[in-house]
């Protein structure tokens, strides 16, 4: 899993950072602002907005979709993509696992 810095909170996601997923970001986000507060960082109107936002298809939560949200909304960056140590470890652990 890689680490994404999301500078707006000054916090990290992913395997050991300050968040391990991204609805924990979006949970985070709601109980420490009010609630028109939260929804306008999520750049959204109302409750609809946001269950569209990060609901796939089939009607499920998607932590890929909240992953793009939080990216996009709190200035957020693949960490790993600065770090080339990070990308070849990633690429041995693919080899080691015959990916």
């Amino acid at each position: 899993m890689d680490t994404y810095r999301l500078n707006d909170l000054k916090a990290t996601v992913g395997m050991f950072g300050d968040f391990t997923h991204f609805k924990d970001v979006i949970d985070f986000i709601f109980e420490t602002n009010p609630f028109k507060k939260a929804l306008d960082i999520f750049d959204c109107d109302d409750v609809g907005d946001l269950s569209e936002a990060i609901t796939n298809d089939k009607g499920e939560f998607d932590e890929d979709l909240a992953k793009d949200l939080c990216i996009d909304c709190l200035d957020g960056e693949n960490v790993d993509d600065e770090d080339p140590e990070a990308e070849w470890g990633d690429q041995m652990y693919d080899r080691a696992v015959g990916k």
